[in-house]
């Protein structure tokens, strides 16, 4: 496939104060401060009662009609990120809203449709990848966020959904096995979670002469 020359489509299927400013400013804490994560954000929407405003953010702040922008603007290629809990749910106790694999089916209607080619980028991991923000969960101090709480076993099986499920979508083109991983975690475990993940994939039904994995 031709080489990428493509958008990030942030702030959509993972939400940070960043892309998704709005958002966020829309829901602010009882003090008035806004969210600094999405983990944040979803106790927030949860004891309001209004998960309906991230719905209705998942199916406005991306549209075909962006696709057919990118398109005219002469790129050739989408980066979508997104959280696990897109693709499997949340896990027990995370506060977060899933799953929603409907919104990259669509993303991949309208690629398709367009000519566009997708990196589908595992954004936000089982755990997190790290204690920042775009992994889903802000946590400070750091010290709060230990590298052992990435789950790397649940990660690999939401890779395992994600190939299986868009195996047969040509226009994927990448694969990205996470985002971002802090500087503590062990090197060494940090590649044998790579090696797994490409196996994973792999055995999936994503070949390498048409889907690159990204690490």
């Amino acid at each position: 496939h031709a080489p990428w020359r493509g958008v990030n489509l942030g702030g959509w299927l993972l939400l940070e104060p960043g892309p998704s400013c709005g958002f966020f400013g829309e829901h602010l804490r009882r003090n008035g401060t806004e969210a600094r994560c999405e983990w944040d954000l979803m106790e927030i929407l949860r004891q309001k009662g209004d998960l309906v405003a991230l719905d209705k953010h998942r199916e406005t702040h991306i549209t075909k009609q962006d696709f057919v922008q990118i398109k005219q603007k002469g790129l050739n290629a989408v980066r979508v990120p997104f959280g696990y809990w897109v693709v499997s749910g949340p896990r027990h106790k995370d506060p977060y809203h899933g799953p929603a694999l409907e919104y990259i089916d669509r993303a991949l209607d309208w690629a398709e449709e367009l000519g566009l080619q997708v990196v589908l980028d595992l954004h936000g991991c089982p755990g997190g990848e790290s204690h920042d923000a775009p992994c889903g969960r802000r946590l400070r101090p750091k010290s709060k966020w230990n590298w052992k709480q990435w789950n790397f076993t649940e990660s690999l099986k939401v890779l395992e959904i994600l190939a299986t499920r868009y195996r047969d979508r040509r226009c994927v083109t990448g694969v990205q096995v996470c985002n971002e991983p802090s500087s503590e975690v062990p090197l060494e475990k940090l590649c044998q979670y790579y090696d797994r993940a490409i196996s994973t994939i792999r055995c999936a039904g994503m070949p390498a002469d048409r889907v690159a994995v990204i690490l």
